[in-house]
């Protein structure tokens, strides 16, 4: 039976559990993800979790925040003058933003709060901060 290796393109069922015990699914329900092994698409530690599985095979994969989505950045967050906020857009919590950095990237945002007159905005990933146990299974190698 193949088993995976490095720049294999593969197809996985990837759910993702929180501390707190919250799932989050990867993929859209009932479908999955398909990933070049090494090529840098997931986190590093899950795409090396696939080397060596057959197809049908599951793993569990625990990532402490230093291995997954890093620590919680508090110079992330920023409250911005709603009268900076672009006209016609309402901003709401939970949106996602796209802002520009200081250092000329694309941040995506979500907007955590919205008075008056600030807009509060958290550019963190939303699992920073957290270890996280994903449960990866192994749909299929995909032949060329």
């Amino acid at each position: 039976m193949a088993r995976v290796t490095e720049g294999d393109i593969v197809r996985v069922v990837c759910v993702g559990r929180m501390a707190d015990g919250r799932e989050f699914q990867m993929s859209p329900e009932g479908e999955f993800l398909e990933f070049i092994v090494g090529h840098g698409d997931l986190l590093p530690e899950l795409e090396q979790a696939v080397i060596g599985m057959a197809p049908g095979e599951s793993r569990v994969v625990v990532l402490p925040q230093d291995k997954g989505y890093g620590p919680r950045r508090e110079e992330l967050v920023e409250v911005i003058d709603r009268d900076l906020f672009p006209k016609g857009i309402e901003p709401k919590v939970g949106q996602r933003l796209r802002l520009p950095s200081d250092e000329c990237e694309v941040l995506q945002a979500t907007i955590t709060k919205v008075t008056e007159t600030e807009i509060t905005v958290d550019a963190n990933h939303p699992l920073a901060g957290q270890d996280v146990l994903f449960n990866l299974t192994l749909l299929e190698i995909v032949e060329l």
